[in-house]
């Protein structure tokens, strides 16, 4: 039976845990716990070939992804994967980003409400700058999220086409991975995105991700705190079968 590859889903990473934050101490455990028995953690590139049946992973794969690009990552989670040689990706949303590196400021952590409220007043306090984002590179993959994360009055059409083009000339790169704000998309969105030249879209909804070639709907967990809970996540998920039947039982 094939394997399945466990997709993360991260926020922020703070001090202390909370909504959509997972704390500075929990998640350097759970990395740890990655690093300690043997996980490979996968880049975008390797992701889509897994399920594109183009790349056959070690038995012990995870894929790790965070949303948004909040600055916390560059101050908390990236010393922790660089340090323990691990790999990440992290899905932008460009207009954010872009309007960050317009100012320099002292960083200070912050819960999630605080950074959605100062996202549009003061983003460079909260988003990552392309400064940082150039100096994450060796750990992290920048891949889209849409250019204003679908909260700004311009069109479908202009959400993909600068998200694209921005991720281009920054960082030189063509990305074909989008991840839906919020999980929001319909067929008119997707079919739109693919014509805009992406060919793999990430959800919120809990599922398997096996080499089926299917890109539409890349399923993915939101973490949760604890070694024991990404134990249990990372052994149902890995197993098409386990996760058939966890996915029944929560149902129940």
């Amino acid at each position: 039976m094939a394997r399945s590859v466990p997709v993360l889903m991260y926020h922020h990473v703070l001090p202390e845990s909370g909504f959509l934050a997972i704390s500075v101490r929990e998640f350097e455990k759970q990395m740890e716990y990655l690093a300690k028995h043997g996980y490979y953690t996968l880049s975008s590139r390797e992701f889509l070939q897994f399920k594109m049946g183009e790349f056959l992973p070690p038995k012990k794969s995870v894929f790790l992804t965070f949303d948004d690009g909040w600055k916390d990552l560059y101050f908390y989670a990236y010393p922790v994967l660089k340090k323990l040689g691990l790999r990440a990706t992290i899905f932008l949303v460009t207009n954010w980003v872009e309007k960050a590196s317009q100012k320099k400021v002292d960083f200070s952590p912050l819960p999630h409400k605080e950074c959605k409220r100062l996202v549009k007043l003061q983003p460079e306090k909260v988003v990552l700058s392309w400064q940082e984002v150039e100096k994450m590179q060796d750990v992290f993959d920048f891949e889209s999220h849409t250019h204003t994360h679908f909260e700004e009055e311009i069109s479908a059409e202009e959400e993909f086409a600068l998200s694209k083009e921005l991720i281009r000339a920054r960082l030189g790169k063509f990305s074909v991975h989008l991840c839906w704000p919020r999980g929001n998309y319909d067929k008119r969105l997707l079919q739109l995105a693919k014509n805009f030249g992406y060919r793999i879209f990430y959800t919120i909804e809990r599922g398997a991700n096996l080499p089926d070639r299917n890109l539409e709907n890349i399923k993915r967990i939101a973490v949760k705190s604890g070694t024991w809970w990404l134990k249990k996540v990372l052994l149902i998920y890995s197993s098409p079968f386990l996760t058939k039947i966890y996915t029944w039982l929560r149902r129940k």
